[in-house]
This record gives structure tokens, C-alpha cells and sequence, in this order.
């Protein structure tokens, strides 16, 4: 998250309103999840990582480690959707024996996987561009305008706080095991990791009790208040986001549903 966010306040649709990114996003999404078309979920692929390395000016090396994340997740969730069971192995394009059955996979068990990561990737590829686009305190000013409850606006606030807070601890820890060797070989790494992960939580847990404190001793009563610029809306901007999702719909009307 805080290498994300260097390059959140920092991207040339920084000052764009937050409401057209958002909206846009949101959109665009919505038509990766009811258009059923491996086409069109290129597409919509393709056009976020276009607006996010050419408009946006992401480097690409940034991105392609931010989706390596997503894609393991993604590549171990289908795996389960092409694998199927058979005890006779017919018609299964490769397989393997394993007691009175075969495990293996289909055409057709191939074919709704390759769907399903296509659709589910680009979904993400939608929540991306909207991380690197759009600031948290940016995205508050969305909500609020929105009308969105203010108990759900502070708990996101927190946990997004509270992220930073667990990220930089686990840092922390991990410089100074590295620094005395910690991770020189497989067994020790195994012993250091388990160190830091029975250490980390007590020490997070410090360090959110005494953010809670400095609020608390701030006046906080159960809202936290920011102060942001009232950004604009862009009429260019507008139509430019607009004329994306349109053509997607025209190209999603034009394939055939498979």
C-alpha cells in the first residue's frame, strides 16, 4: 500500500474529479460482470492498463508487479474450476489415475475457467485504476457526497490507517532480522518469519491503541474531520470517460455471448 500510494499523488489524473474516476470505474465493471464475453474482457483489460501507463503515466514495470497479485490468487482459484473427476477418464484432455478415478481437465472445464479469470481480472483491472487514481482523502469527499453513513467513512478511514500502521511495522521488524542474517538460509528464514509474525501483532496492537489515544486526546468524538479542496468537474473529462464505456457497450452488443 505505501508503494501504491506514491504513485497515487503523483499520476497525471491526480486532479481529476474523483467522482468521474470513480463513476467511470464503477461502470466498467459492472459491464465486465454482465457481458460474458472473453473479447470483451481483453478489452476492458487492455483499456485500463492503456489509461493507467499512458494517461495516468504508471510505469509499467509498477503495474505489472501490482497485478502479479491478483493473477497467483486468480491462476490458484481456476485451477479448481478446470480440474473435474471421472472414473472412466473419458473425454478428458489430459489426466491423471488416482486410485478408481481420474483427476483431469475438459474442453469444456477449460474454456469456463479461462472465462471466469478473464471476467474476474477485469474486475480487478477496474479497482486498480481506481487505487491509482484516486486518493483516500479524495474518495472520502466522494462518499460524503453520496450521502454515505459516516461510521462506514470512519472505519474505512481507520482500517486504511490501520494498514499503513501493520505495513511499516512488519518493515521494521523484517530490515532488522535481515540486518543480522535472519533470512541467510531456508531454516533460519522459517524460524525469523515465525518470529515476526508472533511479534508483529502484539507490537500493532500498541501502536493502534496509542493512534487511538492521540485521537481521543485530539477531541475526536466519533468523526474525524478533513479538510480537501473542492475539486471540479471537467466537461472534457466527462465525455472522454463516457465515450470509453460506450464503445464498450457497442463492442459488448456486437460479440456474441458465449
Amino acid at each position: 500500500m505505501l508503494y501504491i500510494d506514491q504513485f497515487v499523488y503523483t499520476n497525471k489524473m491526480r486532479f481529476f474529479h474523483p467522482g468521474e474516476k470513480l463513476f467511470f470505474s464503477l461502470i466498467t465493471m459492472i459491464i465486465c460482470l454482465l457481458i460474458n464475453n472473453p473479447f470483451m474482457h481483453l478489452t476492458v483489460i487492455g483499456v485500463m492498463i492503456g489509461l493507467l501507463v499512458g494517461k495516468a503515466r504508471i510505469p509499467g514495470y509498477v503495474l505489472g508487479k501490482i497485478l502479479l497479485v491478483p493473477l497467483v490468487f486468480l491462476l490458484l482459484g481456476v485451477i479448481t474450476v478446470a480440474l473435474s473427476w471421472n472414473n472412466d477418464g473419458i473425454g478428458m484432455l489430459a489426466s491423471v489415475r488416482i486410485g478408481d478415478y481420474f483427476l483431469g481437465t475438459t474442453k469444456e472445464g477449460l474454456m469456463s475457467a479461462g472465462r471466469i479469470f478473464l471476467r474476474a481480472l477485469s474486475s480487478v483491472t477496474c479497482l486498480i485504476f481506481l487505487a491509482f487514481t484516486v486518493p483516500m482523502i479524495d474518495m472520502i469527499y466522494v462518499l460524503k457526497l453520496l450521502k454515505v453513513p459516516s461510521l462506514i467513512i470512519e472505519m474505512m478511514l481507520l482500517i486504511y490507517r490501520f494498514i499503513f500502521v501493520f505495513v511499516e511495522t512488519a518493515f521494521h521488524i523484517y530490515t532488522a532480522q535481515s540486518s543480522r542474517w535472519g533470512y541467510s538460509g531456508f531454516k533460519r528464514s522459517v524460524y525469523s518469519f515465525g518470529m515476526l509474525f508472533a511479534n508483529l501483532w502484539g507490537k500493532v496492537y500498541f501502536k493502534t491503541r496509542f493512534l487511538m489515544e492521540s485521537l481521543l486526546s485530539r477531541g475526536y468524538e466519533g468523526e474525524i474531520r478533513v479538510l480537501y479542496a473542492t475539486p471540479k468537474f471537467s466537461g472534457k473529462n466527462i465525455f472522454f470517460f463516457v465515450t470509453i464505456d460506450l464503445a464498450l457497450i457497442v463492442i459488448a452488443l456486437a460479440l456474441p455471448v458465449y
